[in-house]
């Protein structure tokens, strides 16, 4: 059994997806598949990744440009809605544990973080993405462990403990959609705050946690840029 395949998969997948045990030739694409179709279901947006590499011989991988953005992007309504981009997420696995009940995650590393929302007489619609993803968060976390492979069967999924993750600088834009006008932040890098560093939790888990986290971090700097109704 290769069990480097669905923890890669399970912890690249930041926003949460069910878990498949599959040969070594058709993980990236499944991967790449999985983080579009459930990043849709989380966001009720369009999901697009670029590329997929997981490196088993080094217990490491990494998906390159991870885009959210609006489903409809012709329609004016859809063109003012937040977009929320990664360049790469980097994932390292302490390979001593590959054979253990819990797998130690050595670090997640998010690069490159974009985020352009917008501001209107009601809101900043950064809030109205993160209240999305936390209504659809209980119909995607599984409610058990052990899922049906084709191939394998009933198959129990390992639990993960997180040793840190990482977000380096990236950038917040806030466009006004009164005046179109734009206030640009550089984030800084800090390390999100997650609750299995000291306890072990399903993968799926943790992906969502990782994403619902990143999208709060991103509101509480929006709102710290104390930006008014006429900006």
């Amino acid at each position: 059994m290769n069990k480097f395949a669905p923890i890669a998969f399970v912890l690249l997948l930041s926003c949460g997806a069910a878990l498949w045990f599959l040969a070594s030739d058709s993980l990236n694409f499944h991967i790449k598949n999985q983080l579009q179709n459930i990043g849709s279901q989380l966001s009720q947006q369009n999901v697009n990744v670029e590329n997929v590499t997981m490196r088993g011989y080094q217990s490491s991988g990494t998906i390159t440009n991870l885009v959210f953005s609006p489903s409809q992007p012709t329609n004016f309504k859809a063109s003012t809605q937040p977009t929320v981009s990664i360049a790469s997420i980097d994932l390292v696995i302490d390979r001593d544990t590959l054979s253990e009940d819990v797998i130690i995650i050595d670090s997640i590393t998010i690069n490159g973080l974009n985020a352009l929302f917008h501001i209107n007489r009601e809101s900043l619609n950064a809030e109205t993405l993160l209240s999305t993803v936390q209504k659809n968060i209980p119909q995607l976390i599984m409610a058990t462990s052990v899922i049906e492979d084709e191939q394998q069967g009933k198959v129990t999924l390992p639990l993960l403990q997180i040793t840190k993750v990482i977000v380096n600088a990236g950038v917040l834009q806030i466009v006004n959609n009164e005046n179109g006008q734009t206030i640009t932040k550089i984030l800084p890098r800090f390390e999100l705050v997650t609750a299995h560093k000291e306890t072990a939790s399903q993968g799926q888990t943790i992906g969502v946690e990782i994403f619902e986290q990143l999208l709060i971090f991103l509101n509480n700097q929006a709102g710290k840029l104390q930006i008014t109704k006429t900006l």
